[in-house]
């Protein structure tokens, strides 16, 4: 999946709403102005407002001003005796910020990030029903639980100008570590960013399919801007596969520093044991990793009750 296509691809389709507004404007305004009386006074008021805003940059002329606001008043009459709408003078843009450019002051529109976000979210890489850290219920926390949520949340809030790109998110079965991945994930797609979630027997299922030249799905976990992989260590491991691709993975984002964010029931001992060295030192490395360690025994992080 390429973000900046999909970027593009929603920038030019805003260009068609705001080309299809301006001429809708146009085409009421030309209506109307079949009117003498209306093509006169709308004319003449369009001339005096753009004189009274080249007078804003110097001095500005209050009695242009007046003039206008008085023009204008007769045209919300003329409208108003008419029953027609005032407000289709102007187009009627769908996102007024940017006026359906995409674009304020040379930055990305949050319409537009808003749009990317519901894409990706709906992507095939983002099937699942993410959660928030503002939902996160503090009443079923301890201590230890506080501090790691804490942890993430600040990496959520700091990224991408991060000095870690890796997280390994270490617990027992129900000691919420999916729930604190659904968290991160819904957090870097709120900034436009594309997300990889994947379980760890999905991803070996694609390394397999990549491997025997059935998919090619695989590369987009290679290049997504943050790959999360929930539960490693529940894989079977495939001869010429499992450890083969985990490694090419995890090497090739750490290489481009890129974020890769791993949930486990594996202590480093075990990770050791089941994979390799090469594997067990990019997931130890202390300098590009965040070692989270959850203490919850028997417990659901829960979103809070309404």
């Amino acid at each position: 999946m390429d973000k900046k296509k999909i970027i593009n691809d929603i920038k030019q389709e805003y260009l068609i709403k705001r080309i299809r507004a301006e001429e809708a404007s146009e085409q009421y305004i030309s209506r109307l102005k079949e009117d003498k009386y209306f093509d006169n006074i709308y004319t003449y008021y369009n001339i005096k407002k753009l004189e009274y805003l080249k007078s804003k940059y110097e001095i500005e002329n209050l009695n242009l001003k007046k003039e206008v606001l008085e023009l204008q008043k007769k045209i919300d009459a003329y409208l108003e005796s008419k029953h027609l709408d005032k407000s289709a003078l102007s187009p009627k843009y769908e996102c007024e910020i940017c006026r359906d450019t995409g674009v304020v002051d040379g930055k990305i529109c949050s319409c537009v990030i808003k749009e990317l976000h519901k894409r990706l979210t709906n992507s095939i890489n983002s099937q699942k029903n993410f959660r928030s850290f503002d939902n996160c219920d503090v009443k079923i926390m301890n201590e230890q639980d506080k501090k790691a949520t804490k942890i993430l949340k600040t990496w959520c809030d700091t990224y991408p100008n991060i000095s870690k790109i890796n997280i390994n998110i270490v617990g027992g079965a129900g000691s919420g570590k999916t729930f604190l991945l659904e968290c991160i994930a819904n957090e870097v797609i709120e900034k436009g960013c594309f997300v990889c979630f994947k379980t760890m027997f999905e991803l070996n299922e694609l390394a397999r399919l990549y491997h025997i030249g059935k998919s090619y799905e695989l590369t987009d976990c290679m290049k997504a801007d943050v790959l999360l992989i929930d539960d490693l260590g529940t894989e079977p491991i495939l001869n010429n596969v499992t450890k083969e691709y985990l490694y090419n993975i995890i090497n090739t984002r750490q290489v481009n520093k890129l974020p890769t964010i791993i949930s486990t029931n594996l202590s480093p001992d075990d990770i050791l044991n089941r994979y390799d060295e090469r594997i067990f030192s990019r997931l130890t490395n202390k300098n590009l990793c965040i070692n989270i360690q959850l203490d919850s025994q028997d417990k659901r992080f829960m979103e809070k009750k309404s």
